[in-house]
């Protein structure tokens, strides 16, 4: 394998398992990233993105390192890009009757603060399609632990994103990027366990969600408020990758007949339901597994939904 990607993974096994570029002096590390155009936190560049013709890898951006290890496994011709920071990037193919999809698959870490650096490099490297894999409480009683959501647009009830765009600017999913992924709920045999609606990105999750500390009253209040709302479940990190994906975006209207792919970035975000807000963290184990495993193949199946909208397949 030659070019930039086959230069990296020379790089890799040369560094060790730690990453590479780790064990590299500083000035080597400047002058690799150079000549190899990698981004700075995640050591990916243009040509890790490639695939899928013109369009890019499908990236699959779950918070932890341990949902993107589950999520390689679905996966084929794996290639591992280890990352010292715990961003441990995997590059495959899922295979469907058609063919295969090219998917990226990398940790964004916990909250908003840490998807804006991973999602910003990733759009800096090329990618186009971007679904977040993630874990969620319920905030509506119908919603129960094991379930997954397909978030439409999330409450900002954070700080990050006020830097990239005004409270007024809603963080939504494009229209195409949920009807990929509730076809893939479909597909599955998940739609009766999969829900729909708006969900709430939040930058506290003890004080906030759980009422622990001295405003522990009003955080649950305003809580209670969003569910009556119709707020459905309640993460940390959707509301940044959607409002990242609209702002790449902007000055690239199309009409409807031009096609899927005229949109520059589009933004999925599916999550399973670990609990509550009564759980308080006191999870069960089984329980946070299926909700994993419902995610992530909704997800799957939803990428070749989107592949077909984009004209891939």
């Amino acid at each position: 394998m030659g070019g930039v990607y086959g230069a990296h993974r020379m790089v890799a096994r040369t560094c060790g398992a730690e990453g590479p570029l780790v064990w590299a002096s500083p000035p080597i590390r400047a002058v690799i990233r150079r000549h190899m155009e990698l981004q700075h936190h995640i050591l990916l560049g243009a040509s890790h993105l490639s695939g899928n013709g013109r369009l890019g890898r499908y990236v699959l951006l779950p918070g932890t390192r341990g949902r993107s290890a589950k999520i390689a496994e679905y996966l084929e011709d794996v290639v591992v890009i280890d990352n010292p920071r715990g961003h441990t990037a995997y590059l495959g193919g899922f295979r469907h009757e058609h063919g295969v999809v090219d998917v990226l698959v990398t940790s964004s870490g916990m909250g908003t603060a840490s998807t804006e650096v991973i999602l910003h490099e990733l759009l800096e490297a090329g990618a186009r399609r971007v679904v977040r894999v993630g874990s969620s409480g319920s905030m509506d009683p119908n919603i129960r632990a094991g379930d997954a959501v397909i978030v439409t647009g999330a409450v900002r009830d954070e700080l990050a994103t006020r830097h990239i765009a005004p409270t007024e600017y809603p963080a939504v999913s494009h229209p195409s990027a949920v009807a990929a992924m509730v076809e893939g709920a479909r597909q599955t045999q998940h739609a009766s366990h999969t829900f729909l609606g708006v969900g709430h990105t939040k930058a506290s999750l003890y004080a906030r969600e759980f009422g622990h500390g001295p405003l522990g009253e009003q955080n649950r209040a305003y809580g209670e408020t969003l569910a009556r709302c119709g707020a459905v479940a309640s993460d940390m990190e959707a509301a940044m990758l959607f409002i990242q994906a609209s702002v790449r975006s902007a000055g690239h209207s199309a009409s409807l007949s031009a096609g899927n792919e005229t949109v520059p970035v589009q933004a999925a975000c599916v999550l399973g339901v670990y609990g509550d807000d009564e759980s308080d963290m006191d999870l069960d184990p089984d329980l946070c597994a299926l909700a994993d495993r419902r995610a992530i193949e909704i997800t799957l199946s939803g990428i070749v939904a989107w592949a077909r909208l984009d004209g891939v397949i």
